[in-house]
């Protein structure tokens, strides 16, 4: 049996329409629509595992207020962008685990900067998983 993280957390989220930013800037979310029974996360990035038509995809996440784009909407927002991924997905229903946390979330003072600051989560998310995938497949095959 694989060990699971403590600060794992796994949670179901339809995809909803958003503002097309990520898109343009290279970097496409699929928005997650959040009730009373999405777990609360702290704000920040993670690192995620996401199931969509039972295949897994890996990916980051961003939970938070989206201080850069939206610096007086206070409202949660989930937002996950999947590695390698380009289909369309609207109203369909992804399962998210959240499976390491990259950093808390910050305020950029430019489109260029958080674009940055992306490219360095993405990579950070990438090796991350990939010598998590090397243990796992040392230990359980």
């Amino acid at each position: 049996m694989k060990k699971q993280s403590s600060m794992s957390k796994t949670f179901c989220g339809k995809v909803v329409s958003g503002n097309q930013i990520g898109r343009t800037i290279g970097f496409p979310t699929a928005n997650l629509s959040i009730d009373s029974s999405t777990p609360f996360l702290e704000k920040g990035v993670y690192g995620v595992k996401v199931k969509y038509r039972d295949q897994d995809y890996y990916g980051i996440m961003n939970a938070g207020n989206r201080p850069t784009i939206n610096k007086e909407n206070l409202q949660l927002h989930y937002e996950v962008h999947i590695f390698d991924f380009c289909e369309e997905i609207y109203d369909q229903e992804l399962t998210v685990e959240t499976c390491f946390f990259i950093r808390k979330e910050m305020s950029f003072q430019s489109l260029e900067k958080l674009v940055r600051q992306i490219n360095r989560d993405v990579q950070y998310a990438k090796w991350k998983f990939s010598i998590k995938h090397d243990i796992e497949n040392i230990f359980w095959g």
